[in-house]
């Protein structure tokens, strides 16, 4: 016996064959819209709100609020340190390796190495000219590689053992 609930699933019938005769009501989309839209100005200005009102209260000065306040010299984390002022400390940089090319100072005093201004290092290599090694064989050559394989013992057998 038939199911008297069962719709057969294959072409349409009469009845059902046509459109949605029903359009979308237009007052209620813009109504949507309009409302999504005033929303947004809403939250755009009570976060504007907030954030003025963050700025305008002190840091709290407790150790654990976790506020804006510089970690102490102990408390600061290891190497590589974000640069706070790059421009600033790129100016002091470039400032403290002028005064050291500039100026007299020591290297390594238990050596006796010193820091020469560049002006007066290239004068005292003009007159003294640049330093040389000395002890060394001068001019004299070595022996060539061919020489080095003539030195070289005969052997009657192979060179690698097994």
């Amino acid at each position: 016996m038939q199911n008297p609930d069962a719709k057969p699933q294959g072409r349409p019938q009469h009845g059902n064959v046509g459109y949605e005769k029903r359009d979308a009501n237009a007052k209620w989309l813009f109504g949507v819209v309009l409302f999504l839209a005033l929303s947004l100005l809403a939250t755009h200005f009570a976060l504007l709100g907030v954030l003025r009102h963050l700025d305008k209260t002190p840091t709290s000065s407790d150790r654990w609020s976790g506020g804006k306040l510089p970690p102490a010299a102990s408390e600061q984390p290891p190497p590589p340190r974000l640069q706070v002022t790059p421009a600033a400390e790129l100016k002091d940089f470039r400032a403290r390796e002028e005064r050291e090319l500039a100026t007299y100072g020591w290297v390594n005093k238990t050596a006796g190495i010193v820091r020469v201004p560049i002006e007066r290092a290239m004068e005292m290599v003009l007159q003294r000219g640049l330093p040389t090694r000395s002890g060394t064989n001068g001019g004299a050559l070595g022996p060539s590689v061919y020489d080095l394989q003539q030195q070289r013992p005969r052997q009657a057998g192979p060179e690698v053992q097994p």
